[in-house]
């Protein structure tokens, strides 16, 4: 059942869809020559428009982050593993409550910066920019500039001027320099440059050089020069700039830039990967040198110290004339050897934590790295470098943002959080080791009393000699470390590269020529499309016969064309018989004997003036007598005279006010006045009291006469509206004509006239549609219900008149 209801749903749709196309074929039809101006002239303004505007162009380019290991995320598995499993803890951490980001989002946030974009500008030079005109569009001069500026003191607002080259090669011409800032002045002077000078002009001082294509570049042709201060340059530059993830399983960035050159666009890409990949070397490399500036000062303290302890084991050898301390007491020391290389080691270790330790508790480095310091047994090696990294990614982060926001803040309790946990290591690695060494103390001097017997000069040996390999150890290890930093520093590869150079077509990618085109095709139509049916929406006049069955039940009797009186007369008895007004009367005639056969009395009335009665009273009239019938022509309108205006003899009116029957209807009637075979009584006089008149019996009476004498009697009366005359006369009809012109006739009136019909105030009322095809200006129907059907069957003139226009 659902679906049958459905199937019925869709046929009336198509029902209803289907007279909605053929009334849109109509409009097309009747006004396509609007179509076609407004598309053509659309498509024109399209043109012109995509011919003024400057090339885009793209250009894209691909990157790959690097393992910090070296191995390669580009199609090997540890990097897409790496990167899912810590999608994986980010899910964790964030159900958790704790807020993590993406190191490749990071990364290409700083791709994109305003900072690394800064480098590139002062790079390639691009606050000086240069284009010149080629057919109606600009175009760039990059790097085919035919001359060069090299600012020296540019402006600090952004200016442009034009430039020209003289006529002799030696000079150039500047004008017309504009301040581009909000409410800029204008500086209305030319200034005279000699190539090879340098000249003082208000967009700043610049040495003014031939370029590359000096020689070739046109003497008549000028150059449009723009100027930007670096921070302007770089905003504008950077949002040329995007990059994007290749996608998610892997560690690709795609970098895209849009320029109006293409050798820019590629030039700004690599110059972006060489500033990114400099500013990662720079970011790993501040840990080593951090690191190095050190190891340089701890080294300088140790080898003071280790210098005055070799300066008192010379002179205290000296003093007591020892060669060797060990040979001398090697029976002793033997025992106390391990214990003594026990406490070296752990105070080496315990110097180093000292050192570290002073450096965490120091406050003024809470913002430098760490040293990455090995201690052997204090577990802090991995915090330190995990401690380093993050303290890298902040300081960078800061370079693009504040100390006060979130992810530095973020940040900064975290790094807090990590040097308090690392101090409180080193804390307790010191005091541990401090045990240890006083437990390798307390051994070294319990085995060192059982040498009492040893001089005391052998002891104090022993003692300095200790401390001398304890520095000598100490700063071995230095020297070590200050190598591998060193080896660091000598490596400034990035854990970055270049996967595919900037690719792109030479095809522009804006304007868009076809889209442009087509969208200017299609505003062309719509534009006559909607002006038809903004006219059509507020027109409140009917527009064919379609308004007139959908709001009444009146019969239609017929439709009349518009005819253009001026050149084919007022009668259609002066049109060719083939005309299609003529046919449009035949048609009415034919529909008024079939509505009604007995009819011999026609009334014609209207609800305002202006809608063709008259001149419908008189063709109807002239079509009958064609038919060699005998018409009585009545001019009703006693108050207007429309059809008797230039007539002064006696006529109806006469006839109304004879009460005694003196004059009988010959007498008054004018014969053939119209047509042959077509009589008329004129109006007559204009009396005080038409209406009167035209309420007496004389009235009735006349008519009966004329049934007697006439085939067919048409009076033409007034409109019902005006003056009740109309309601009057139409007692005597057999048929009344209501007659609504196209485009005059308003539909507010039509349930009133429908009203009329049903209440029978009228006998057998019908309508005639007058001038159908008046509102062709909207692309309407024209002399049918939106079927296209005209009259005529292209015999004779008609065919002629076809020929013609085409």
């Amino acid at each position: 059942m659902d679906q049958n209801v459905l199937t019925v749903q869709e046929q009336e749709k198509e029902v209803q869809l289907i007279p909605l196309l053929k009334t849109c074929y109509s409009i097309f039809r009747a006004r396509w020559y609007w179509f076609l101006i407004s598309a053509l002239v659309c498509l024109a303004i399209g043109y012109l428009y995509q011919q003024r505007k400057m090339r885009v162009y793209q250009r894209q380019a691909v990157m790959l982050i690097e393992n910090t290991d070296g191995q390669s995320g580009g199609g090997g598995t540890s990097l897409t593993s790496s990167r899912r499993s810590r999608g994986n803890m980010n899910t964790l951490l964030e159900l958790n409550g704790i807020s993590v980001g993406d190191n490749l989002k990071n990364e290409m946030f700083i791709l994109s910066s305003e900072r690394l974009m800064k480098r590139v500008v002062d790079t390639l030079g691009l606050c000086l920019d240069m284009n010149t005109k080629q057919a109606l569009h600009q175009i760039p001069l990059y790097k085919q500039e035919p001359i060069l500026l090299r600012p020296s003191a540019p402006a600090e607002e952004p200016v442009s001027f034009t430039m020209s080259i003289d006529e002799g090669g030696k000079t150039v011409t500047m004008k017309d320099f504009r301040r581009l800032t909000a409410g800029g002045e204008t500086v209305d002077k030319a200034i005279k440059a000699t190539i090879g000078k340098t000249v003082n002009t208000p967009a700043g001082t610049f040495a003014v050089t031939a370029g590359p294509t000096f020689s070739e570049f046109p003497k008549d042709k000028d150059i449009e020069v723009t100027f930007f201060p670096v921070d302007i340059t770089a905003k504008i530059y950077k949002n040329s700039i995007s990059a994007s993830e290749y996608d998610k399983e892997s560690s690709l960035i795609v970098l895209t830039c849009q320029d109006y050159s293409p050798q820019r666009a590629e030039d700004i890409l690599m110059e972006v990967f060489n500033a990114y990949r400099q500013d990662v070397v720079d970011n790993k490399n501040r840990v080593a040198n951090n690191t190095a500036r050190f190891i340089e000062s701890r080294l300088a303290i140790i080898g003071d110290e280790l210098s005055e302890v070799e300066s008192r084991m010379a002179n205290f050898k000296q003093q007591n004339r020892i060669v060797d301390l060990r040979a001398s007491a090697a029976a002793y020391t033997n025992e106390n050897l391990a214990a003594r290389q026990q406490a070296i080691e752990l105070e080496t270790q315990l110097a180093v934590a000292r050192y570290l330790r002073d450096f965490l508790q120091n406050n003024s480095n809470a913002t430098e790295l760490i040293p990455a310091m090995d201690i052997q047994g204090a577990g802090v090696g991995p915090q330190i470098a995990s401690y380093n990294q993050l303290m890298n990614e902040r300081n960078k982060n800061v370079a693009n943002s504040s100390d006060n926001s979130p992810l530095i803040r973020e940040a900064d309790a975290r790094l807090a959080a990590l040097r308090s946990s690392i101090l409180s290591g080193v804390n307790s690695y010191v005091r541990r080791t401090e045990i240890e060494a006083s437990a390798a103390r307390s051994q070294e001097a319990l085995t060192g009393s059982q040498m009492a017997s040893a001089p005391i000069q052998e002891r104090l040996g022993l003692d300095i000699q200790r401390q001398q390999t304890l520095k000598e150890a100490l700063y071995t290890y230095l020297l070590n470390k200050r190598e591998e930093v060193t080896l660091q520093l000598a490596i400034n590869e990035a854990n970055v590269r270049m996967v595919e150079e900037p690719l792109g077509s030479n095809a522009p990618t804006s304007p868009r020529k076809r889209i442009i085109l087509i969208v200017s095709l299609l505003v062309g139509l719509a534009i006559p499309g909607a002006i038809i049916y903004i006219l059509m929406l507020f027109d409140v006049t009917v527009s064919h016969r379609g308004d007139v069955e959908d709001a009444t039940s009146i019969p239609i009797a017929g439709e009349l064309p518009h005819w253009d009186e001026a050149s084919q007369g007022k009668l259609i008895s002066d049109s060719p018989s083939d005309a299609p007004i003529v046919e449009a009367f035949r048609m009415l005639r034919y529909s008024l004997d079939f509505m009604r056969h007995a009819a011999k009395v026609y009334v014609l009335t209207s609800a305002t003036p202006s809608h063709g009665k008259s001149f419908i009273s008189k063709n109807l009239a002239i079509i009958y007598a064609m038919a060699r019938k005998r018409v009585l022509l009545i001019d009703a309108d006693i108050r207007k005279r429309t059809l008797s205006r230039h007539v002064s003899r006696e006529g109806l009116t006469s006839l109304l006010a004879d009460e005694e029957h003196m004059l009988r209807l010959a007498d008054v009637v004018i014969p053939n006045q119209v047509f042959e075979g077509v009589d008329l009584l004129p109006a007559g006089m204009l009396p005080p009291n038409p209406a009167e008149l035209l309420m007496s019996p004389r009235f009735d009476e006349i008519i009966a006469e004329a049934r007697e004498i006439y085939d067919f009697i048409i009076v033409d009366t007034t409109p019902m509206l005006a003056v009740a005359d109309a309601a009057i006369v139409g007692r005597v009809a057999d048929q009344t004509l209501f007659v609504m012109r196209v485009g005059v006739q308003e539909k507010a009136f039509l349930p009133q006239l429908e009203k009329f019909y049903q209440d029978g105030k009228f006998n057998n009322l019908c309508a005639v549609l007058n001038d159908t095809d008046s509102k062709a200006r909207y692309g309407g129907y024209r002399y049918g219900y939106g079927y296209g059907y005209g009259y005529g069957y292209g015999y004779g003139r008609q065919d002629e008149d076809k020929k013609k226009k085409k």
